[in-house]
């Protein structure tokens, strides 16, 4: 049986699928000729479309889980983020209870690099458990940051425990206990514990400058080559490292910039622009 016939209506009720739920507006049209970017994701948005129609059919119709799985996989092949993510949730809430993340992950990451927060949240999961890829707790802290700084309670809660444990990512109680405010703001009931307990070791005037300087740090659409939790990332494993890279901010500046370079002179690798893939890949690899 081909994986994708697996997205069936039983999908649609699986925990951390309720995205798929919003109204589609229809395309603006366009008066100049397409290019072929643009063709591409027109036919993948309405490939996606038609297939979330076959699963949910309006009452009357007839659904045809096998067709929308054939669409649902063309349009994530064609780079439709919410494509992506449905068929990512296919291999991890199968309705026979079996699982491939190391499948799931891929799909993950493209709709997550495309700003997708679901998709985030869920790869920063997977990172962080080793569920089906390596066990990477200080990536999976980029990934619950830029989630959360897109509006995920859940994420904000997740990096939130991270921060108190200084498990992944550098400790800072006043940051997590804002992550805190903002997670139970948001629903996630667990954290009012926590940030009960954390109240009482967090100074008022520290907790309400990092919960002000957290409320700025929003961000929006497709992860940029480089952003505040890439910058932090590299500044954590760097201290982890035994390098000072200044403060563990996320403000990419002078200091981060020398220790990366010292970094780089002590690890070989040459020619490589401060956040380069190359660095980036090397520092993941030290902080296995």
């Amino acid at each position: 049986m081909r994986p994708g016939v697996v997205l069936t209506l039983l999908l649609l009720a699986a925990p951390g699928c309720a995205w798929i739920e919003r109204e589609f507006a229809p395309p603006p049209e366009r008066e100049s000729e397409p290019s072929p970017a643009e063709r591409d994701r027109a036919r993948a948005e309405a490939l996606y479309r038609e297939g979330i129609r076959l699963m949910n059919p309006p009452p009357g119709g007839t659904a045809d889980p096998d067709r929308a799985a054939r669409l649902i996989e063309e349009a994530a092949t064609l780079g439709h983020p919410d494509a992506q993510m449905l068929l990512a949730a296919s291999y991890l809430y199968r309705p026979d209870g079996t699982r491939n993340p190391a499948v799931a992950a891929p799909w993950l990451e493209r709709a997550a690099r495309q700003g997708h927060v679901e998709a985030q949240l869920q790869l920063a999961r997977l990172i962080e458990a080793g569920d089906g890829v390596p066990r990477e707790p200080a990536w999976a802290a980029v990934w619950f940051q830029r989630a959360a700084e897109r509006g995920s309670a859940e994420a904000q809660f997740a990096l939130a425990l991270m921060q108190i444990a200084g498990a992944g990512t550098a400790r800072d109680e006043a940051e997590a206990l804002a992550r805190l405010t903002l997670a139970e703001r948001g629903g996630v009931t667990a954290a009012t514990r926590y940030r009960e307990a954390l109240e009482a070791r967090v100074p008022a005037e520290d907790a309400q400058a990092a919960l002000a300087r957290i409320q700025r740090q929003a961000a929006r659409g497709g992860v940029p080559a480089v952003d505040r939790p890439l910058v932090r990332f590299a500044q954590s494993a760097l201290v982890t490292l035994g390098l000072d890279p200044g403060p563990v901010d996320g403000l990419d500046g002078p200091n981060t910039r020398a220790a990366l370079r010292q970094f780089a002179a002590r690890e070989g690798v040459t020619g490589a622009a401060p956040y380069a893939p190359a660095m980036i890949t090397r520092l993941r690899e030290r902080m296995r």
